[in-house]
């Protein structure tokens, strides 16, 4: 794998909104964090752009901000500002010549929902990328989860002092699907952008060669979709390279279509009927994804949170997932460079 270098305090964080559009105050308090630990900032040119009540931006303004911090060698990471539905239009910014470029200089890409297809995009490649909280509300978010974020992005002070600096422990909101111990990359993701990544240039399932531990979240989809969904992902023609599946939170998970089937079952209980089929280890960890508020209209109202923890998933990194009465994932390589 492709590791970016560990930051450093003075290090450069280019932030971009290659989705749906954000409010400047939000952004602007949320960078309060990043600037705390001691890097700077630069804010793509679009980022408070906004089109309609959708996107942040056109298409050409989003690739432009993106490519700009791609090609800038001050930046050492990109960090996407939102999620939202319109990241596939950036998509062209990866052609040939970009790809080759970030392999020879690799850069940390962080966040997760819609951005996921960009971590799709560099865990195909070959890449190690973050599935973590999103700039906009930054500062929501658990303390503790927050500094671990640090810790991958930045590295053990030496490898001596490696413990702590990767994986989820066994304090986390963890609860056991189906025991067993599985070694693999990671490879987390929001379901539905998986799934959208099958059959591209960029599915990360697809290309590359090893064992998977396949990291999910979802939100506001009916459980007949979810239960269709997982039965993409077990036909995929090379899920063989799963070993061991974590899901995260799944939120606002209903069913309009079917409410009389619906009331019967639970999204946890579909997926761990389809996943013991495959035979390998589940774990849920309550901890990354989506939280409760996401489903409502955040765009400048307070959000409530029922959970403000988000642990880190650092795609393309070797690890070891545990399930039984204690569940943990441990990294079992450094995730960055010195």
């Amino acid at each position: 794998m492709i590791k970016p270098h560990a930051l450093k305090v003075g290090d450069t964080v280019g932030v971009v909104a290659p989705s749906d559009a954000v409010e400047r105050k939000g952004v602007e308090k949320s960078l309060g964090v990043v600037k705390a630990w001691g890097l700077k900032v630069k804010v793509g040119g679009h980022v408070y752009a906004k089109v309609g009540d959708f996107m942040a931006g056109t298409a050409e303004e989003r690739m432009e901000d993106l490519k700009a911090m791609i090609y800038d060698d001050e930046v050492k990471a990109v960090w996407a500002a939102s999620g939202g539905y319109a990241v596939t239009e950036v998509m062209p910014v990866f052609n040939r010549e970009t790809i080759e470029y970030l392999k020879s200089h690799p850069k940390w890409f962080v966040g997760y929902s819609d951005v996921c297809l960009i971590l799709n995009v560099m865990t195909s490649l070959g890449m190690v990328s973050v599935m973590g909280p999103n700039i906009w509300g930054l500062d929501e978010w658990d303390k503790s989860g927050l500094e671990m974020l640090r810790k991958v992005l930045f590295g053990p002070p030496s490898r001596e002092a490696s413990e702590g600096y990767g994986g989820i422990g066994t304090s986390a909101n963890w609860k056991s699907g189906l025991a067993g111990v599985a070694e693999g990359r990671v490879v987390a993701s929001n379901l539905e952008l998986l799934i959208l990544s099958f059959g591209t240039r960029f599915d990360p399932i697809m290309h590359g060669e090893g064992d998977i531990l396949l990291g999910l979240e979802e939100l506001d989809i009916d459980k007949s979709m979810l239960q269709r969904q997982i039965d993409v992902i077990l036909n995929h023609k090379r899920t063989k390279r799963i070993k061991g599946v974590i899901v995260g939170r799944l939120t606002n998970i209903l069913e309009k279509s079917y409410p009389e089937w619906g009331m019967k079952v639970t999204p946890e209980e579909l997926i761990r009927g389809r996943v013991k089929k495959f035979g390998v280890p589940l774990a849920f960890c309550g901890d990354f994804g989506h939280p409760d508020w996401a489903y409502g209209n955040f765009q400048g109202i307070k959000r409530l949170f029922h959970n403000r923890q988000f642990y880190p998933l650092v795609n393309g990194v070797r690890a070891r997932l545990t399930v039984g009465e204690e569940c943990k994932l441990e990294y079992l390589e450094e995730v960055g460079v010195g």
